[in-house]
């Protein structure tokens, strides 16, 4: 029968301890832009349907200006009649395209589509729900606290046979 010692017990906890540090504190490598800017999108969604307008205005630039000339206060009176309106709200992001300008710029395209639906699957949201669907074209930033944020859009509606 082995027996194990007060201090080999001591060692392992120890090099357990250790290894566990170093994982920790390894440095972690940030994501490049498109994938900065992906998780953003996806984040901001999240926040919209979960109608969490302060999480989602988060995203949003203070320099912020649309092709419309709208601002960030402008843009949050629009989007809280959007996300506020009806009681279930579902946002699906379709053809989401990335592109990096610079390591800490990014023009994104993509097609939003809102729902007032229970429906979670794309598939069926246009026999159970009122469907918008707009084509945003917008840049992100890296701001100085180290959060993508969109500087600048614009949109335009979408007809129904552009959404699929």
């Amino acid at each position: 029968m082995m027996t194990v010692s007060r201090g080999q017990v001591l060692g392992v906890v120890l090099a357990l301890l250790a290894a566990g540090a170093v994982l920790a504190f390894w440095p972690r490598e940030e994501p490049g832009v498109k994938e900065a800017i992906t998780r953003k999108v996806v984040q901001m969604t999240d926040a919209a349907e979960r109608k969490d307008m302060a999480e989602l205005m988060e995203g949003v630039a203070e320099n912020f200006q649309t092709g419309e000339g709208w601002d960030k206060r402008q843009v949050k009176g629009v989007l809280l009649g959007q996300v506020l309106r009806g009681n279930w709200v579902r946002i699906f992001v379709k053809d989401l395209n990335v592109t990096e300008v610079n390591p800490s710029r990014g023009d994104v395209q993509m097609k939003i589509i809102f729902g007032r639906s229970q429906t979670d699957q794309l598939e069926t949201l246009a026999e159970e729900s009122v469907l918008s669907a707009y084509l945003i074209e917008g840049t992100f930033e890296k701001q100085d606290d180290g959060e993508w944020r969109i500087v600048q859009a614009k949109h335009r509606s979408l007809s129904p046979t552009e959404l699929f």
